[in-house]
């Protein structure tokens, strides 16, 4: 086959797909690898809450729809909660199938028993999290769109009379992709060649791939999911809607560990009054006529709790953290041990202790679950239809399965995301959904939880503790003790030993994951101590990475400003992350660090390495010298993250990274009195503002593999702005009339309201 490259320039932004012709064909994974064209039939249901921009199919899972009126649609297994995926991986099918952005539409993957579950999946495991989500598909995608094109190439081949290698593909004037006949000047398009294509096989490796054009392009093709947000047309999951239907909000116990005891009369607003829970029964929920009534009548519900013997406060938490951080024995789990430790620690250069908040993840779309449950009738099975932004729809599909009757029906529309950040892969408020709509038959009933509910009731990011004791000699770390005390995701859902993300960004890299600590340290001890404190806790963006990278690279400046060397020429003399030093060469350039900032301002460092990408961040402040408050002016973020698929999203991510850690940084936290969260809105829990939010200059590196972004882009911010503030620390800064001092626990500003620093 030979292949005339041409494309023409973008002509619009393309919408999320639309209603799809009857003719169409698509391309899935077959059992033996290979792939294999069908003709797919929408089962869209317009008019109703069916009616998303995500559609099923009657026939089994695919990747790439081919239209008869030359859309080519991009089946998307991975949840889009703004972070582009979905653009990303069409750029690739794009690529592979020599068409103009203009043709590419794009939909989530249809979630039913034909495409879900442990043995009936086409797509694999779905979930998307801990930047996976191209990592995971990209190259499937591309064989997938490859093979598209073999097989679209092979058929109209063969209505030509000829062979593939005496066709050529040509992107037209008017923007259609056709297979021309090189000897005899026939051609047919895409959508003229699909009907045989449907009936053609492709054998294993038969296809081959095309250079590419948009990926690590300079100019992005325009993100696929942005125009359908900006018209209101884009559905997430509190869009769903139908006549007719019911609403439902729920009321958990103010205390973590709480279970119902009873619950009072029905309110006379409410249609249905359920009791609801995953791990215990934890909530009551309120079903009334609007999201309004029952969230009023689920406020003014009156229920008797069973609380808790073993309740904390902040306070008893990071008592008893500090006492085990102090400990030397105990019940600490060795993590990483390399030579003598004892070696210069008896006199060292540091011994700092750093601290870190439990965070919610305060998405601005509150938790949600659509639900219908059609119980059998006239030989008819029963069907249990659920509309949910989740990341982990296979997850989703299966509690279904596992909580409806035997034989019941499953469907799941993964809707678009309204923000995740690890919060939606969980199932809490799916198995309440569920609960509520088998209390419900017939009707399609929406669990939403309040704010107030969706900020108390999380799975927060943990807190943490680090104690630091390190030694450097000559600019060379010769000592390094790290002693970590956190609560355990992993021991919270049964698990047991090293929880590898207690300790992710704290470690050599291992066969565990591909974060890990950067440096050389010949002589180290990394422990970590389980903290059995009652508060759930969940994964948030980056997870172990946002509180250890703060520890490591506030400690690794320590040791910098201890060794009177600079923070870049330090970390390079004791780096052992080969893709590290371009990034710190490229970021000394981009921040002007060789410059002096602007009086007044300082400059802090700071690096990782995870989620295979490579990180460098500048942070450049000032701070007010009467009421404190901090202004961060610049971040300067140099990326390798390899492949640049998407320019214009990776750009996007670390912007909302940057806010997101900001916040973090600066002023979120939730506390506990007594177990119960004191954060329970946005009033208490402070954002970053508008004008808050610094210049970002971005730079990327193209190093070797696909690496993600999405979560990259949080666990430098914190130590960089802190860094910056020590700098300012060191040529005496005053805040009040009071010498300032390193700022070594989170947030900085503990206790801000919105209105606040």
């Amino acid at each position: 086959m030979s292949a005339n490259s041409q494309f023409s320039p973008l002509k619009r932004n393309p919408l999320l797909a639309e209603s799809l012709t009857r003719r169409q064909l698509l391309v899935r994974a077959a059992a033996g690898g290979g792939l294999v064209l069908g003709v797919a039939l929408p089962d869209l249901d317009k008019g109703t809450a069916h009616a998303q921009s995500v559609a099923s199919f009657s026939t089994v899972a695919g990747w790439i729809t081919v239209g008869t009126d030359e859309s080519i649609t991009v089946m998307v297994p991975i949840s889009e909660m703004g972070q582009g995926t979905m653009t990303g991986l069409a750029t690739i099918v794009a690529d592979q199938l020599m068409v103009d952005w203009s043709r590419i539409k794009v939909q989530h993957a249809p979630v039913d028993a034909a495409h879900g579950g442990a043995n009936a999946n086409a797509y694999g495991f779905r979930f998307t999290g801990g930047s996976l989500g191209m990592r995971l598909t990209a190259q499937m995608m591309q064989q997938a769109a490859a093979a598209a094109r073999q097989l679209l190439i092979n058929a109209a081949a063969q209505l030509m009379g000829t062979t593939d290698s005496g066709c050529t593909l040509k992107l037209d004037a008017d923007l259609i992709t056709r297979i021309y006949q090189n000897s005899g000047g026939q051609a047919y398009s895409y959508g003229q060649a699909a009907a045989k294509a449907a009936t053609l096989t492709l054998g294993a490796g038969a296809a081959s791939l095309l250079p590419s054009k948009y990926a690590n392009a300079l100019v992005s093709p325009p993100r696929v999911d942005i125009p359908a947000k900006i018209t209101g047309e884009a559905k997430f999951g509190i869009d769903i809607f139908e006549p007719g239907m019911l609403f439902a909000a729920v009321k958990h116990c103010p205390t973590s560990g709480g279970t119902v005891l009873s619950v009072g009369s029905k309110p006379s607003s409410a249609v249905a009054v359920v009791k609801v829970g995953s791990k215990a029964i934890n909530g009551v929920a309120v079903v009334s006529g609007t999201t309004w009534d029952a969230m009023q009548a689920a406020k003014g519900l009156s229920v008797n709790w069973t609380l808790p013997t073993d309740v904390s406060s902040r306070d008893s938490i990071n008592i008893t953290a500090r006492a085990n951080l102090l400990m030397t024995s105990g019940n600490a789990v060795t993590a990483q041990t390399s030579g003598d430790v004892s070696l210069g620690l008896a006199s060292p250069t540091i011994n700092s202790v750093y601290q870190v908040p439990y965070l919610a993840h305060a998405a601005l779309e509150p938790l949600n679950c659509s639900v219908r449950f059609t119980p059998a009738a006239s030989g008819s099975p029963a069907t249990c239809e659920v509309w949910v932004p989740t990341q982990a729809p296979d997850l989703v599909l299966q509690t279904v399965q596992k909580m409806c009757p035997v034989g019941t029906t499953p469907k799941v529309v993964n809707t678009l995301l309204g923000g995740g950040f690890g919060r939606k892969f969980e199932l809490d408020f799916v198995i309440e959904a569920i609960q509520v709509g088998l209390a419900c038959p017939g009707k399609l009933v929406k669990l939403t939880w309040p704010r107030e509910q969706d900020f108390g009731n999380d799975q927060f990011r943990p807190m943490a503790m680090s104690r630091i004791t390190a030694t450097a000699q000559g600019g060379k770390i010769t000592a390094w003790y790290n002693r970590i005390v956190t609560p355990s995701i992993a021991y919270q859902r049964g698990g047991s030993g090293l929880d590898g993300e207690a300790v992710h960004g704290a470690i050599n890299r291992t066969g565990y994951d591909d974060a890990g600590l950067p440096y050389a340290v010949p002589n180290s001890l990394v422990q970590w101590v389980p903290h059995d404190a009652p508060i759930p806790v969940g994964y948030w963006r980056s997870v172990g990475m946002s509180f250890n990278t703060f520890a490591v690279e506030s400690a690794i400046d320590e040791l910098a400003a201890a060794s009177k060397m600079d923070p870049f020429d330090f970390r390079l003399n004791n780096l052992t992350e080969a893709r590290l030093g371009p990034v710190l060469s490229a970021l000394r350039s981009l921040s002007g660090w060789n410059t002096a900032p602007a009086v007044g301002r300082a400059r802090g460092v700071a690096i990782a390495a995870g989620f295979g990408s490579f990180v460098g961040q500048v942070a450049e402040i000032s701070v007010n010298s009467t009421t404190g408050a901090v202004t961060v002016h610049r971040v300067s973020t140099v990326l390798d993250c390899g492949k640049a698929i998407h320019r214009d999203a990776i750009k996007a991510q670390i912007e909302g990274a940057v806010a997101q850690a900001m916040s973090a940084t600066l002023w979120a936290q939730q506390t506990f009195v007594n177990g119960v969260p004191q954060a329970g809105n946005y009033n208490r829990y402070r954002p970053v503002k508008l004008q808050d939010m610094p210049q970002i200059d971005l730079q990327i590196i193209e190093g070797g593999g696909l690496g993600g972004v999405g979560e990259i882009g949080i666990p430098c911010v914190a130590p960089a702005i802190a860094n910056a503030y020590a700098r300012l620390v060191a040529q005496g800064l005053m805040v009040g009339g009071i010498a300032a001092t390193r700022k070594r626990d989170l947030p900085f500003f503990p206790g801000t309201t919105l209105g606040g620093l």
